[in-house]
């Protein structure tokens, strides 16, 4: 699965820029009433995808990065998500690889209640989806791969078990169409994790 190893890094580094941005600011100025302040988590879960599109690939271990950032004073947050999915499957000298790397950019809406340290959210926005299939037979491998966009939505809550550490849970569904082997296949799916990380 070379080629979506290549897409997952330049997606990684996309990420990683906008976090590179997004911290300087929110340390220059976190006294401020208009200061930054954000959520950088890590994510590991599970997703799910069509059984007709991917034969004995449908569950799917999932890993990645969540984060989102804003002003104080700004109604939402900027979100800018990253997650891996992948499954394999084999029987003697046959195996099958599948998996997608999936940025996820858009708004997410953090609600702050008084009485509570859970932060409910919802979110959403465009999907850039990279997807890759991978068939071995007998030592003969064949790969096909596809990038498209799609769109995701999403929901989940933060727990604030310090004022710099969130727990939390985080559910999604993102959809888009590529053609893997000449067949169209949906690449998106049904996500759900835990995820743990830091709040400034």
């Amino acid at each position: 699965m070379k080629n979506l190893k290549t897409v997952s890094t330049i997606t990684s580094t996309a990420l990683s820029t906008l976090l590179f941005m997004a911290m300087p600011a929110a340390h220059a100025d976190d006294t401020q009433a208009d200061g930054w302040t954000g959520n950088v988590s890590g994510y590991v879960g599970h997703k799910s995808v069509d059984d007709d599109d991917w034969p004995n690939l449908d569950s799917q271990r999932s890993a990645g990065v969540i984060s989102d950032f804003r002003k104080q004073n700004w109604p939402v947050s900027i979100a800018a998500d990253l997650i891996f999915a992948a499954a394999d499957n084999g029987s003697g000298t046959i195996e099958n690889t599948g998996g997608t790397a999936e940025m996820h950019l858009g708004a997410r809406k953090i609600f702050t209640l008084e009485t509570t340290s859970f932060r409910p959210y919802v979110g959403g926005g465009i999907a850039i989806i990279s997807a890759s299939l991978e068939n071995e037979n007998t030592g003969v491998t064949v790969e096909d791969d596809d990038t498209v966009f799609g769109a995701w939505i999403g929901a989940g809550t933060y727990y604030a078990v310090t004022p710099s550490f969130n727990l939390g849970l985080d559910v999604r569904y993102s959809k888009a169409e590529v053609t893997l082997f000449d067949i169209d296949r949906e690449a998106g799916g049904l996500y759900a994790g835990i995820t743990a990380g830091y709040h400034w």
